[in-house]
């Protein structure tokens, strides 16, 4: 088993760092997106559906509709992207609901376990729309400078 992000989420990230990449207040098809991130346009449907459910994305019909950010890329993080799609980052079901596991008060790996998903949280927080577009990028991989969490 692998710790992993769904292929839901990561195509949901994508699309969101690929709309926030766009020159501001320009409106993209779902077509467009789900092509140049090479998407599966019905699975890429879903996702879009999603992400404005959320309030992350607006849409507009009409022959200069499609979708766009519904807030400045620098007030959209990571996390908000992968919740709006997974709901609530939880590592273990005893985390978000220690009533849900009957080992939770007495199993030592708890605190662990707690630790490492507020730190994966933070992470994700710290990692806006903004900071990934543009940053920058040596060897084909993008450099992050993220603050402290």
């Amino acid at each position: 088993m692998a710790l992993r992000l769904t292929n839901a989420a990561d195509y949901a990230i994508r699309s969101m760092l690929y709309i926030a990449s766009l020159p501001e207040g320009r409106v993209v098809l779902r077509s467009e997106v789900a092509e140049t991130q090479n998407i599966p346009s019905s699975f890429m449907a879903k996702i879009l559906r999603g992400l404005v459910r959320a309030g992350l994305l607006r849409s507009s019909r009409g022959v200069h509709g499609g979708f766009a950010l519904a807030h400045p890329a620098s007030d959209i993080s990571l996390l908000d992207v992968v919740e709006a799609i997974e709901g609530p980052v939880a590592l273990t079901q005893c985390i978000p609901d220690p009533e849900a596991c009957e080992h939770a008060a007495n199993c030592p790996a708890n605190a662990v376990w707690l630790r490492v998903q507020e730190q994966i949280a933070a992470v994700l927080k710290d990692a806006t729309l903004e900071v990934l577009v543009s940053a920058p990028r040596r060897n084909g991989r993008v450099e992050l400078q993220m603050g402290p969490s």
